[in-house]
């Protein structure tokens, strides 16, 4: 009974399997398996959060309205008043950090039936030179690259857990193979211990003991492969969000892999390639970096003051600042010259400031700018070097593939053709149920090595695809399914 049923044993699995119709099924498991990934739900979470920090970083770097009350001040009793400085400003970053500002002071006073404004000041301010406007396209760039990144690891994401998903089922169909194998040698074993007892051999003889040993461990290694294979065929399953009831994981894999066009490495573009467009990219922002930190800014204002109080009249107000950062010089310059009233001579402010530190560090700082760029080359043409071993690489690998699909494709196509010729001479009688067996055993092997071939091609492409950015499916909404 114990031969028929290993004799059968291949056979349930090919009639079993082939009830579900493959490719349905293949894609019902990948399906549930990448809806159930925890790592593409958190991916995709990330990709959301970005987009939604870059929206801030738009509105936070965009035009801006703010309204402010300044300190109020008030005295309660006989001689009450109050006092504020309301002001509101308008802010364009995006035209030269233009500000207009418009502010006042405010008195109310229970002694003068009169409410006070003085200093009511509209002024208009603009950078001449300077880096914010730099700062700020650096700032979005940066924001736009992050939601960019975002959604790239998303979309490798998805080729990763397909990555897994083919894995898991190629690990499948090895632990498959080695129970076929195993229970071939088995029944070899077994052959040898019944021709050994027909010799007349007693069980307490060497030879009767160690062949007796062998049948004991292949019993043993079949039904350690076969817990291992529903072990590892539940978890699987439940990744895939399907039932199994964990009695017969040959009948739940699926029957055949469809196959794939082979993904061929220099159809991508070199730029495209993760570590060099990664590299450049360094360099770029961080080139753009260094050129909006200019030693020198100049900015300038200009208003008009109602009853200034440091005149006693309306004046026009204008103004400069000029800053050299490398010496840490700052200077503030201003004039109010008076439209009416009797004195009309104009007030003039100054403000100077030094700083020796940025002076002491500005070669410093220049030295290591320098080496950031030699640094930053450096990493691209590491990354090229990276790139052409990964060319050699897949191309190795992809001939290898083929040539091993080739080779196990003919030795099949051998052992079906033996299979069938052997079926009939065992039915005749000429030859044993063992060489049948042999022969039945190999073509199933091969039949799952070239099952193991088709994942083969699959992770090949994935793998080639992970190494290269491919924005255009991004923007284009598209998938790729390699």
């Amino acid at each position: 009974m114990k031969r028929k049923q290993n004799g059968l044993f291949v056979l349930l699995f090919c009639f079993v399997a082939a009830l579900c119709p493959a490719e349905e099924m293949l894609s019902s498991l990948l399906a549930g398996y990448l809806r159930n990934d925890l790592d593409l739900q958190k991916l995709s979470a990330e990709a959301q959060k970005q987009l939604l920090e870059q929206k801030a970083t738009k509105i936070s770097n965009g035009f801006s309205f703010q309204l402010e009350s300044g300190t109020i001040e008030f005295r309660p009793g006989s001689d009450s008043y109050v006092t504020f400085r309301p002001s509101a400003s308008i802010s364009i970053p995006q035209a030269s950090n233009l500000v207009f500002t418009l502010s006042s002071s405010v008195r109310f006073d229970d002694n003068d039936k009169n409410d006070t404004f003085s200093n009511t000041k509209l002024s208009v301010s603009i950078d001449l030179y300077s880096d914010a406007m730099q700062k700020r396209k650096i700032t979005l760039m940066k924001a736009e690259r992050a939601v960019l990144e975002a959604r790239r690891k998303l979309q490798d994401g998805f080729l990763s857990a397909e990555k897994d998903f083919y894995t898991s089922l190629k690990k499948l169909y090895n632990t498959a193979i080695e129970i076929t194998s195993a229970q071939n040698d088995l029944y070899d074993d077994q052959l040898s211990l019944e021709t050994i007892k027909a010799q007349g051999y007693q069980q307490t003889s060497p030879k009767f003991r160690s062949a007796n040993m062998k049948v004991l461990s292949d019993q043993h290694t079949i039904q350690t492969k076969q817990r291992e294979l529903e072990r590892e065929t539940k978890i699987f399953a439940s990744r895939c969000g399907v039932a199994y009831d964990g009695k017969d994981a040959l009948g739940f894999l699926p029957r055949a892999i469809p196959d794939v066009q082979a993904v061929d490495v220099l159809s991508f573009s070199k730029d495209s390639y993760t570590g060099i467009e990664s590299a450049v990219w360094t360099k770029r922002i961080n080139e753009l970096s260094r050129e909006a930190d200019k030693s020198v800014n100049i900015s300038a204002n200009a208003g008009y003051t109602f009853n200034n109080s440091a005149t006693d009249s309306d004046t026009v107000d204008a103004g400069a600042t000029f800053k050299w950062h490398d010496t840490g010089l700052k200077v503030t310059t201003g004039v109010e010259v008076p439209v009416d009233g009797d004195d009309k001579m104009p007030v003039y402010s100054l403000g100077l400031s030094f700083t020796p530190t940025p002076f002491r560090l500005a070669k410093i700082s220049e030295q290591e700018k320098q080496l950031a760029r030699e640094q930053e080359d450096l990493a691209i043409k590491s990354a090229e070097n990276t790139y052409d071993t990964s060319v050699i690489s897949q191309q190795t690998a992809l001939e290898d593939l083929r040539w091993t699909r080739q080779s196990n494709e003919e030795l099949y196509d051998m052992y079906v053709a033996q299979e069938k010729e052997l079926a009939r001479y065992y039915k005749a009688g000429v030859i044993t149920e063992s060489e049948y067996r042999a022969a039945l055993v190999n073509r199933e092997n091969y039949r799952m090595k070239l099952i193991i071939n088709a994942i083969d091609m699959i992770l090949y492409n994935q793998e080639t695809t992970l190494l290269f950015h491919r924005d255009e499916e991004l923007y284009n909404g598209k998938e790729n399914k390699n």
